[in-house]
């Protein structure tokens, strides 16, 4: 049984994708999966998906799989194999037509965009940031299809970096025909998470949702990526229309000012768990150990944070998709979280004082009373028997340091229930009438539980609810 609550996402790549790597990440701690859709093949992830699953089987530890959509990325067209060098001062044409060139007798390039719409979109004196905000510019006019800027910094433009606008909104639709298409080989692999990129508001997770629903698919979990400035603006609408949020630190930090990312990470955080939504926190959490076999003592400080805040996973990104120690960065991450949830469940007052932390009036009372029962009894597990997942979700928002094993007649849940904060085990088991014998002598005869141990049961949350403390 998983003795870690926080739960980790890994994203697998070139560095991650063959058996034993996964093997060794399965091992390590990684709880969810993540494809990349903005990179890869689908052979090669077809290939990632059936290592996960011979891994997951091998080491009975199941592994969610989460669908990263790419979204309306903003990109530069075609350069030069060596790049542009640009100083700061200089004068450039970004135009959303044609290839890249002189701009007639003068000595300012033309640097296509990919992105067909842009000069619409965007207007005179407003910021385009490049290549994560690597090179910086300021909008000076803007002609027909071509947008004229000055550089503020010196660098070098490369094929197909982004560009991001932290002025402006983007009027593309946050679904792409990439991403449609994407999406229904993603729906044939299995997926149980997919992620939007770039939400602007509550009607994006709407529309895919819709989508799922065409497909046969709405089981699928959607989780809301925040990245873009207009989804801070409007955070809760679109938190409770997902079924999951992620920060995303990386493009969030150059929409809106870097030293407002921790700010709005816990505001999200916060809402997200007041909401019994599961929430990632993602984006250079150890990126130094992409070239490096440790991280840096500020990557230990920015994970433990995410930890103390209460994210439901933490993720891994090119740290374990292209970096050099994949399973490294798996185990380093497990025991950071190991190291802040050990030091918290020493200081019971904290448990206390974060039940009521999250009490309103239209909170589940079932659940708060089984995690008050939980914590005041000394129970030694918290068993949750959920067809849904809402019993499951409404435990977890609670965040108390007691093992949680839920018992479900859903086969899909147990799928999805390695992302959920606190969650050690999950079970298939049906039941024509939940009661608390009968789920008691299940659990004795999976040898779930041991004799003497002292459990909370919590079952039809959703209705009255059933809460029962005993001794096995």
């Amino acid at each position: 049984m998983r003795v870690n609550y926080t739960k980790i996402v890994a994203t697998l790549g070139p560095s991650s994708d063959s058996f034993s790597v996964i093997e060794n990440m399965v091992q390590a701690g990684m709880d969810t999966a993540r494809l990349n859709f903005s990179h890869g093949s689908y052979e090669n992830f077809k290939q990632i998906v059936k290592n996960i699953r011979k891994a997951s089987h091998k080491h009975k530890r199941i592994v969610a799989i989460l669908q990263d959509l790419q979204g309306p990325k903003i990109r530069l067209g075609k350069l030069p194999p060596e790049g542009i060098p640009v100083k700061k001062g200089q004068k450039l044409v970004l135009s959303t037509g044609g290839k890249s060139d002189k701009n007639g007798l003068s000595s300012i390039f033309v640097v296509p965009v990919q992105y067909k719409s842009l000069h619409k979109d965007v207007k005179k004196g407003h910021s385009l940031y490049i290549d994560d905000g690597l090179i910086q510019t300021k909008i000076t006019k803007i002609s027909g299809n071509k947008i004229y800027v000055t550089i503020k910094n010196k660098g070098t433009l490369f094929s197909n970096k982004g560009i991001n606008t932290p002025d402006s909104s983007i009027s593309a639709k946050t679904l792409t025909p990439k991403d449609l298409k994407d999406l229904k080989f993603g729906l044939k692999l299995g997926i149980s998470y997919v992620a939007l990129s770039f939400v602007k508001s509550a009607k994006d997770i709407k529309d895919l949702r819709e989508i799922l629903v065409q497909n046969k698919a709405s089981h699928v979990k959607i989780i809301a990526k925040i990245e873009r400035h207009e989804a801070v603006d409007n955070l809760k609408e679109i938190i409770e229309e997902a079924d999951g949020v992620m920060v995303a630190r990386g493009d969030l930090g150059i929409e809106i000012k870097p030293e407002q990312v921790p700010i709005v990470q816990k505001t999200i955080i916060k809402l997200a768990n007041k909401l019994a939504k599961p929430v990632i926190t993602a984006t250079q959490v150890l990126s130094s150990m992409i070239e490096n076999p440790t991280p840096t003592r500020a990557e230990i400080s920015d994970a433990a944070n995410a930890v103390y805040d209460h994210s439901d996973a933490i993720m891994l990104s090119n740290e374990s998709a292209t970096g050099a120690y994949p399973v490294k960065a798996v185990q380093t991450l497990a025991r950071v979280i190991s190291a802040v949830e050990n030091e918290l469940k020493k200081h019971r007052e904290i448990l206390h004082k974060e039940i009521f932390h999250h009490c309103s009036l239209n909170v589940n009372a079932t659940c708060l009373s089984a995690c008050e029962l939980a914590v005041d009894s000394n129970a030694n597990k918290i068993i949750v028997y959920s067809k849904d997942g809402y019993t499951a979700r409404q435990i977890a928002k609670h965040r108390v340091f007691i093992p949680t094993i839920v018992i479900t007649p859903n086969p899909r849940l147990i799928q999805e229930l390695p992302l959920l904060w606190g969650v050690n085990q999950s079970l298939y088991k049906k039941f024509t009438h939940p009661s608390v014998n009968g789920i008691k002598y299940y659990l004795l005869s999976k040898k779930v539980v041991a004799k003497k141990e002292r459990i909370v049961i919590v079952f039809n949350a959703k209705n009255k609810g059933s809460v029962a403390t005993l001794t096995v």
